[in-house]
């Protein structure tokens, strides 16, 4: 729940209310974003997380100097677009990337789209040229995949630590930040020696509880997929066990789901893009590759989310996708095809997200 209280409330009953909220063992955020011009306009309001049930909310809203309760319900409130009143920018620090011009950068509301590209499985032979081809074509991120969940316990698992190790090396050339996917706890360690710069949690690890809160104590940018066959509140629920880490930096992505005689690789989520704009204020990403899984269809996909609001886009690319070690027959290999699919979707992006 939220409570806002009276202007010009004395702090002395604000931290009352707050010390019985306490007592109840309720954890209390003050919101620092309701802060008015001079101490006499404060608007005092206070996140407060816990199983907050019905006899909370009217024992607090009796409190002569609370204004209003304010339930938070169906979304976890770390995520809550009522929690902040408005959509929140992540920043992806690029500390690598100053020896070839690139900053930070920031995915949310009122920025450009971000585009995040690269091999779905790290390879020592085509990784880099297809990295710089990413960036050539307007890519923000490199994306790659180190650590490689398959079906089969006899199919390609990735290069592993050489991945990570063939990553860094790679960022180094190209200058962009890196994501890429971890996939147990054991392997924290290795991602940090790396300096990973956004940690992904694939759809198979979507209720990992234990992994989504070691990677959330890390402090990293967390790019949180949902599960493909988990419901919008269980995977919302799931990534919360990142934010009760005190970690801000959770960036949402929608990938499809399992379907039933669906034409493509999975069924696609892209209505879930509006709705999730209403409800949450964590960045929203979409990967237009691994939804379709056909390469004829990245395009279209990719026009469809950006139109839709989403903050960022996330695909695969390959400069050989016969080579590639995964998934080549959905990957984009050339600049002349990249570069305008982005351009065009930074464009539909900003029709329907003013940039500003």
């Amino acid at each position: 729940m939220i409570i806002q209280y009276f202007t010009g409330t004395p702090d002395g009953e604000i931290e009352a209310v707050r010390a019985k909220l306490r007592d109840w063992g309720f954890r209390v955020q003050f919101n620092p974003g309701e802060l008015g011009a001079s101490p006499e306009e404060r608007i005092q309001v206070d996140n407060v997380f816990g199983n907050v049930k019905d006899e909370h909310r009217v024992s607090i809203g009796e409190v002569d100097c609370v204004k209003q309760v304010i339930p938070v319900e169906g979304v976890p409130q770390n995520l809550s677009l009522v929690r902040r009143g408005h959509r929140a920018t992540v920043t992806l620090p690029n500390p690598h990337g100053m020896k070839a011009g690139q900053g930070p950068v920031e995915i949310g509301a009122g920025r450009p789209l971000v585009v995040m590209a690269g091999v779905c499985a790290v390879d020592a032979e085509y990784t880099l040229a297809s990295h710089r081809m990413a960036k050539d074509a307007g890519a923000d991120l490199n994306r790659g995949g180190a650590f490689k969940p398959r079906t089969s316990p006899y199919d390609f698992q990735g290069l592993k630590e050489d991945g990570l190790k063939l990553l860094a090396e790679v960022r180094a050339e190209v200058g962009l930040p890196i994501v890429s996917e971890i996939l147990d706890v054991r392997d924290i360690d290795l991602f940090m020696k790396y300096d990973v710069d956004v940690l992904q949690t694939g759809t198979r690890n979507a209720q990992n509880f234990e992994l989504l809160i070691e990677v959330g104590r890390t402090g990293k940018p967390v790019l949180y997929k949902r599960g493909f066959s988990n419901t919008m509140d269980e995977s919302l629920k799931a990534a919360n066990y990142v934010m009760e880490q005190g970690n801000d930096n959770l960036i949402f992505c929608l990938r499809g789901v399992k379907g039933i005689g669906h034409s493509f690789r999975n069924q696609g989520d892209l209505d879930e893009i509006v709705s999730l704009s209403h409800l949450i204020d964590r960045p929203i990403v979409y990967d237009v590759s691994h939804s379709a899984g056909r390469k004829s269809a990245v395009r279209a996909i990719g026009d469809m989310a950006a139109a839709g609001g989403a903050d960022g886009i996330l695909l695969d690319v390959h400069v050989s996708p016969r080579h590639a070690l995964v998934d080549g027959f959905q990957a984009i290999d050339t600049e002349a095809e990249l570069a305008p699919m982005i351009a065009r979707w930074r464009q539909l992006r900003e029709l329907t997200q003013p940039v500003g």
